[in-house]
């Protein structure tokens, strides 16, 4: 059986950085992963400017390519109510080069990385034991579950915990306008359509708390949107399992992406920082990451109003007569 401080299940972003965290102060981990990298991940790929100061601050010296963009245009029932030019840029990059990216920088700061899957996982004397498909066995003081939406970690914490919010994703053409496009509707179930223009296309995608197939192909025709091969992913949005000292899930794996608009790569950072700093200075992940837990409840609330029929009648109402109110908003908590 092998023996490591930390096995981290999940090589997207927050694995990753999570691992690079620990990798730098001398921790002895493993990242496992099912899928080959480079791969696809379903995700607009929109770097926040919270979100790419957070990643900068923790990994100064990482690089990527992303397609900037300062515009954004909002619909309500497919009319545009708001077309807002934004103080900072948003970073739209390639989930598949991104992604690969992060993990080429862990590896190479001498990081292990094993292309398996979990299979199993018990405890015993304070220990947690993983078994792998490859029959491989490793003990681990620490378990980090970042394996996304159907993740493997939280199963074994609550096997019958709920996938979230379905999205789906085509690359369709490339707009000219390089500015990224939002409509919301009463139609919609606390959800929107949104395309988010990449270097070479765009990323168009819906997801709601009802999204099915054909309820996505009905969203994107009504847009103007072309029948392209599509993908979909579930999106977790609940936090409803037992926390552990040991066992510890992140990003979306642990049900943290935004409530109201569904962002995952900034809390994929956050939580990777708060867990690192859990396992390296031995408290409680819950105690470190207790404000974020706090955020998610309220988030749930703001979503609800938000997208019922008196939220985006406020919305509509507030974009026609106080734009600058908007604005300010906006880039408010964009930062």
């Amino acid at each position: 059986m092998e023996q490591v401080k930390v096995l981290i299940a999940g090589a997207g972003p927050a694995g990753t950085v999570c691992g690079l965290l620990l990798r730098e102060q001398g921790v002895d981990c493993m990242l496992a992963d099912r899928a080959q990298f480079p791969r696809d991940k379903i995700c607009g790929g929109g770097l926040t400017p919270r979100s790419y100061r957070l990643l900068s601050s923790l990994l100064p010296t990482f690089r990527y390519d992303y397609n900037s963009v300062t515009r954004l245009k909002l619909l309500l029932e497919g009319e545009q109510i708001f077309d807002l030019h934004m103080d900072r840029e948003l970073r739209i990059v390639k989930r598949r080069e991104f992604d690969n990216r992060l993990l080429d920088e862990y590896r190479r700061g001498g990081g292990r990385f094993v292309n398996d899957a979990l299979t199993a996982i018990e405890e015993r004397d304070g220990r947690v034991i993983v078994t792998l498909k490859s029959g491989r066995q490793v003990c681990c003081e620490y378990l980090v579950g970042a394996d996304g939406a159907n993740s493997r970690v939280r199963k074994y914490l609550a096997p019958h915990s709920d996938h979230g919010v379905l999205c789906m994703e085509q690359y369709g053409p490339k707009s000219s306008d390089n500015a990224i496009v939002i409509n919301v509707s009463n139609q919609y179930d606390q959800g929107y359509y949104y395309a988010f223009p990449n270097e070479s296309c765009d990323v168009q995608g819906f997801g709601d708390h009802s999204t099915v197939p054909r309820k996505f192909r009905k969203v994107l025709d009504d847009m103007g949107c072309p029948d392209l091969k599509a993908k979909g992913a579930y999106i977790p949005n609940s936090i409803d399992y037992p926390l552990h000292d040991r066992i510890i899930l992140i990003g979306d794996a642990g049900g943290f992406p935004n409530r109201l608009t569904f962002e995952g790569l900034y809390y994929a950072f956050l939580t990777a920082k708060h867990a690192a700093e859990a396992i390296l200075t031995g408290r409680p992940f819950k105690e470190i990451n207790h404000k974020v837990f706090a955020k998610k409840k309220k988030e749930e609330r703001e979503a609800r109003f938000f997208y019922s029929r008196y939220g985006l009648g406020l919305l509509k109402l507030l974009c026609r007569r106080f734009p600058r109110v908007i604005r300010w908003c906006f880039n408010r908590v964009t930062k």
